[in-house]
Formats: C-alpha cells, structure tokens, sequence
C-alpha cells in the first residue's frame, strides 16, 4: 500500500477520531435516530481508532488489512463517521491491492451501509445488505446485518419485510430485544398472511408465539368492517386470544396479550349497558353550516347499520366548550366524535378531559399530535393526504423524473413542497421532483413550455434559422426526455387548461407523458365533450369511484341534496367512516397493523393519526374508469 495512504490514515486517526457526525439533512419517513442503533459490531481487540491505524502503518497483507477494517469500525463506534466514511473509501479504492478475505469484504459492506444509514440513504443500505442477506453469507455478522436490515425497513415503513427480519432476528440465539420493541415492529404488520416461516418453521418457539399472536389478531379482527356485531367480535378475539395464552404460556408478549383483552373486556362492559350515545360536534349552523350537516348525514348513515349506538348532536358554532366535561358526566358518555373545525379542535384540546375518553377528531392540528389523550386519534379530509400517497404511487410506478405543478398562492407552494418532500422519501437516491407555478392562463402555457424544455428547444431552432440565412430549415421543437410524469396540484378548473398545454407541448415522436391530479379535479357535472380531460388519473374517496358497491346510495343521497356536489359527497363519508372507526378506536389504535374499510378509503391508525389509503381512477374518453394499479 502507498506510504501516503498510510500517512493519510494516521492523520485520521489522530485528528478526526473525536469528531461528531455531520448533521444529516434527509428527513426519514419514521423519526429514528440518525445513528442506527444496533448490536455492537465485536472489535477484535480493545484499541483506540488511532491505535488502529498506527497497527496498520507498522504491518502489511492480511494484518494490516484488518487493522484498517478495525479502525474503521471503531470510527463508526466513537460517531466519527466522516472519518470513517474516509478510511472506507480508502480500503475500497485499494481493494485490489489489499486482498481482502471474504469475512473481510463482508465486514467492509457492512461499515460501508452503516455509513449509508447514518445518512438515511436506504435504498443504497438495502442495495449494499442484499447480498449480504443470503443464506450462504449470513455466517459472518448476520445478526448486525439483519438489524441495519430491520433498520431500514422500519425508516421506509415496509412492515412486512420489517417484520420478518425481526422474525429472523428473534432466530438468533445470541439477540436481544424487549417485548416493547418487537411488539413496535409486528403491530404494524398488515397481512400475517404474507409471512413466510422457514420449510421446517420455526426453530425458537418464542419466534412462533409472537406470529401466533399476530395471526389470532387478524384472524379476530377480520369483521372489523362488520361493526354493527362489535360484541360478537369482541368475544372472537378474546376466544383466540385465552386459546394463544394456553398454547405460550409464559411467553414475552403475555403483557401484549393481557393489554389486548383489558381493552376488549372493557368494550364489552360498554355493551353490556345497553345503546351507547357519542357526543358530536359539528358546525350546524353559520359559514360551515352544509359542510357540518354533510358530515351529520353520513355519521346518521353509517348509524342505521348501528343499532347500539346512538349520538347526541351538538351545534360547536356557539357551544360553551367549557361546559364539556360536565356534560360527558352527566350523560355517562366517554365517545366524541368531532369537532370539525381546526380552531374548535384546538379549544377543546385546551381542556383537562378524562383520561379514557375515546375521542375522534375530525380535523388535524399542526402542532399538538403529542400531546394527545391516549384515546385520541386525528381524522383528516386532507388534501395533503393525497398529495402524499400520489408521490408515494408515482415512485412505486417507476417513473424517475416527475414534474409538479402548481398555482402560485400559499396553498399551491405548501402542496407542491408536500409532493417534493414526499417523492424524496418515496425515492431518496432519485433527483428531486421539478417544480413550474402561474398565476393565470397566459403563465400556464409558459410554465409547461419552460419545464418541458419547449421554450429552450425553439429558442435553438430559432437561432439556427438565422445562422441559415435563406437556407429553409426543416425543425421540429425536441420537448425533454427526462420528465416521465406531471401532477397537477389544483383543482378542475387548472387541470382542463393545464392538460391540452401538456398534450400538444410534448415532442411528436415521444410518448405521452401520464397525468396526475388529486380529488379536486373529479367534480360531480364534468362537461367531458371535448376530451379536455382525457387520460388524468386522480385520487379520490371510494365511494365516488365508478363500480363501487354503494353506488347506488350515493346517487340517491345526491338527488335527494339537490345542492350538493361531490365535495359535500366526500364530507359524507367522511362521517360515515368516522362512526366505523369510533366502533373499533381501541383496537385499531393498539394495532396499526389493522384497517378497515370505509367509504373514504382503506383506514388505519397509526401515532394517533388516521391514515387513508386512497382509490385511483382516471378519465378514459367521455366517462371515469377505476385504475386497477
């Protein structure tokens, strides 16, 4: 090796060792430390990285190979991870030289994606822990390999790979984890079925109670739609639950267990008094006074279907909310569903409120998720939401380069950013999304020009004309190649000027770019005769999607509110939706895992927050069709 690697790894060593890491700039879409936390990597002696390098100075070949892996790893150990990241790139640039062994190369993959994980780069942690994941290979620190794994899944939220790496994990003889973390990872698991255990299943039959468990839960919980037999429900779970508990007794998820069935006890308790009454608010009257009764139309909907519960509607416009907690005592209720409003929701949350209220906002505050009751959960109609889950659709499509467009007001920047930062998470190692906005029409046609390179490619064409003097000039503006998909962020009225600009701005020798919009350009009285809307895929609530089950109610629900539009059609099954999860808060809010589905989507709750998981259709010609991706 070069004296002046060596010099360089020395200088490292002595001046770098107690550095901090940089501070990362990446968001992770689950807040975890920037610093994984994982089973410590064995050293092979007790040294300092310094003490390390100067090992590495005074040998050569294999000896001085692994006392440069060991400086690096110790680097890594003291959070010295640019001086880490540096002795790394050393020992990969001279890997030819080295010759490394094979337990070597693995251990300097391993830095190398722990590196990666300190700067949240997860899909290049998983692209580096791949090979290191097969069977053959998994003999040289496979518990840590399967912990950066774990890791990575959980920063990603991709549950089921998450879980069965803790399922591995729980495999090996020498790991160690509390009932709390592995419960945290195997709660949000949405398909047990999906697991696959080994041809001879599982050696460690602590690992098969905790798949046990999981499976009776869902296997319980299969009739969670079916809320109108809570109590049947209830008692199927508690069936499975004292049936897990007699075949894994003393097992570490007991307590997970006894918390489930105190939960379930308790609603049956609820049952067993007889009709229970939820307290709900909504602006019945003043400015919000139709969206507060569509919402009042859908909860008395999903009632009818309910005959143990009844609710007790109260107007918030002008409600004293400081007669609340007398009022939930003198009518033994402990369910609320509302209010609607944002600055209603932050005057209720301002009171002291008895600790095992089940309570169902129907808004979301931007600060506050926190500080939450431990039966509070947050339900949001939000476009936000679907800005998201567009990001997240487009990236798992394949697409690699999207653009963005948008109004240029307050609402479209703070929607464009929420794709941008989106899209990141969704594809952290990919360029970031491009961003076009206007104010009017004339900018509109401007802004895709720009964006699409139309204005920069007639600009050249215009420049060789004149170079050419007399010469004619065949030319054809050359549109760019890179951008691969465009959502729109506003609503119909934007979507039916911005799609023709797009359509014609697109080279004729390349392929349409698809179009992507949110539920604000999917109203109820769509003029489609021109086509101005054709091939748009949108998100939107279930229940407005063409072959929904229920359609038949909603077009009766729409003829009957002769005044109404699709955006008070949403609001309804907002209400609805909001009474199937109030039926089932305590089990969805205990297992994330779990959803159910209602008419605005697939539902779960996950840290207190009501997440939808939203349909897609698109305008085919002159009708709607459900996308089936």
């Amino acid at each position: 090796m070069p004296k002046k690697l060596l010099l360089c790894m020395v200088i490292i060593g002595l001046t770098a060792c107690a550095s901090g890491p940089s501070p990362s700039t990446s968001d992770s879409t689950v807040p975890i430390s920037s610093t994984p936390v994982l089973q410590d990597i064995p050293s092979a002696a007790n040294r300092s990285a310094a003490e390390w390098l100067e090992r590495a100075a005074a040998s050569s070949g294999s000896e001085r190979s692994e006392a440069l892996l060991q400086a690096a790893l110790q680097l890594q150990k003291d959070a010295a991870w640019q001086a880490s990241a540096a002795v790394i790139a050393q020992l990969q640039r001279y890997q030819s030289e080295l010759a490394l062994s094979a337990p070597q190369q693995r251990l300097l993959t391993l830095l190398e994606a722990r590196f990666a994980a300190h700067q949240q780069r997860w899909p290049y942690v998983d692209a580096l822990l791949k090979p290191l994941l097969q069977p053959r290979q998994a003999t040289d620190y496979g518990m840590q390999t399967l912990e950066l794994a774990l890791t990575s899944a959980i920063a990603q939220r991709r549950w089921v790979i998450a879980a069965e790496l803790q399922l591995q994990l729980l495999e090996q003889p020498q790991y160690q984890a509390s009932a709390g973390q592995i419960w945290s990872v195997l709660q949000h698991l949405p398909e047990p079925a999906a697991i696959q255990p080994p041809a001879g299943g599982f050696r460690n039959k602590v690992t098969a109670g905790w798949l046990r468990l999981v499976q009776h839960i869902h296997a319980s919980a299969i009739d969670v739609n079916d809320t109108s037999d809570e109590t049947g429900s209830q008692v199927s779970l508690l069936t499975n639950l004292q049936q897990w508990q007699a075949e894994f007794a003393d097992h570490p998820a007991t307590a997970v267990a006894n918390e489930l069935m105190s939960d379930y006890q308790a609603g049956l308790q609820r049952a067993s008094l007889g009709q229970q009454q939820a307290i709900v608010l909504l602006p019945l009257s003043g400015q919000y006074r139709s969206q507060g009764q569509a919402v009042r139309d859908g909860i008395v909907k999903a009632l009818a279907a309910q005959p143990q519960l009844s609710a007790r509607f109260i107007d918030s416009n002008g409600f004293d909310f400081a007669t609340l907690p007398g009022l939930l005592e003198t009518s033994q209720t402990d369910l609320i569903i509302g209010p609607l409003l944002k600055d209603k929701v932050a005057e209720m949350s301002k009171l002291e409120l008895p600790e095992q209220l089940r309570w169902l906002t129907l808004n979301e505050l931007e600060q506050g998720l926190d500080n939450r009751l431990p039966g509070q959960s947050f339900f949001a109609l939000d476009t936000e939401t679907e800005v998201r889950q567009a990001a997240a659709h487009i990236a798992a499509q394949g697409f690699k380069q999207p653009l963005v467009l948008a109004p240029a007001t307050n609402r479209g920047e703070h929607l464009a950013n929420e794709f941008a930062q989106a899209w990141l998470e969704a594809q952290p190692d990919q360029v970031e999304a491009g961003q076009g906005r206007y104010t009017n029409t004339e900018e509109m046609k401007t802004a895709v020009q720009d964006q699409l390179g139309v204005t920069t490619s007639e600009a050249r064409i215009w420049q060789v004309k004149i170079a050419a003097g007399k010469i004619i000039v065949d030319s054809q503006y050359r549109s760019r190649a890179d951008i691969d998909a465009i959502y729109l962020v506003g609503g119909i009225e934007q979507t039916r000027l911005l799609k023709p600009f797009i359509d014609v701005n697109i080279s004729p020798f390349m392929q349409a770019i698809p179009v992507y919009a949110n539920s604000s350009s999917h109203t109820l009285n769509n003029d489609l005769s021109e086509n101005d809307l054709n091939g748009v895929h949108f998100t939107d609530a279930e229940w407005l999607i063409p072959g929904h089950a229920q359609q038949q109610q909603l077009r009766q629900l729409l003829s009957q509110r002769s005044d109404w539009g699709y955006s008070h059609a949403r609001l309804a099954a907002f209400g609805h939706d909001a009474v199937l999860l109030a039926q089932q808060l305590s089990l969805l809010q205990r297992v994330p895992g779990l959803s159910l589905t209602g008419l605005t989507g697939r539902l779960h709750i996950d840290q207190g927050r009501v997440q939808r998981d939203l349909a897609w259709a698109s305008y085919q010609g002159h009708e709607v069709i459900a996308d089936n991706d």
